[in-house]
Order: structure tokens, then sequence, then C-alpha cells
């Protein structure tokens, strides 16, 4: 898969390990199409914990963010209302060790991931998407 081809798709997570890329080259692809890109460390992010208070500071969650699922998805919907973009992408590099020790922590993630992605797409036309690398 050519990552281009895939930013524009309606995959929300997109498994480019393997793929010899680097998160800078990744970042520059979203960077002309106006998205909000942040990157994180995947073997930093072992448990849902490390999850929310990742994406709370990288993504500016107000302050009042509850640090649980249904927050995470709160304010994953309310992007547009906290930061202008054209787009928002998540950049998990090392992803092999992202959420290692819980798989269910890492499928909560994707499923909520892809509701807000599917909301953010409806109702701002905004494209929210996770590389894993």
């Amino acid at each position: 898969m050519d990552p281009r081809d895939a930013i524009s798709g309606r995959e929300v997570f997109l498994r480019l390990e393997g793929k010899n890329l680097k998160a800078e080259e990744i970042e520059k692809l979203f960077s002309p199409l106006g998205f909000f890109t942040v990157r994180m460390d995947g073997t930093k992010i072992k448990n849902k914990e490390d999850l929310l208070a990742a994406l709370a500071s990288d993504l500016k969650f107000p302050a009042y963010f509850g640090h649980n699922w249904d927050a995470l998805l709160d304010c994953l919907r309310s992007l547009p209302d906290f930061i202008k973009a054209g787009g928002y992408a998540v950049i998990i590099e090392s992803s092999g060790f992202f959420l290692a020790d819980s798989f269910s922590d890492r499928d909560n993630f994707r499923d909520i991931a892809e509701t807000a992605a599917g909301f953010l797409a409806e109702k701002y036309k905004l494209r929210f998407k996770v590389i894993m690398l």
C-alpha cells in the first residue's frame, strides 16, 4: 500500500511496519493536507493509562478530560473544537510494543478511533488516521 493512497482512503488504522518509512516521512505526507500530526513512541505506551495520558498531552485535550474510554471518544470527536486542522494523524512508532500489556485495550482503542473517525468524516468532512510504524 502506498502511504499517499491510504491518506485519502476510509481506513483509520494504517499498518506500515516493515516499509522502511520513518515517522518524519509520514508526517511530511500529511502536512500539505493541513493535518495536525502527532508522533508517539509505542515502547512508552504499554497500557490504557499510558495511552490516555499520551493522547491527552499530544492532542491537547481539555483539562476536564476524564482519562477513560468514554472521555477519549468525546475528545476525539471534539478535536475540531480545540485544534483547527484539515485532519488528524497519530503516528505510532515501534508499534509492535504499543499496548503490549493489554490486547483488549488495543481493541478498545481501535473501536474508539474508528467510531471517532466516522463521526469526524460525517459531521466535519475531516479525516482521522492512526499510522502504525
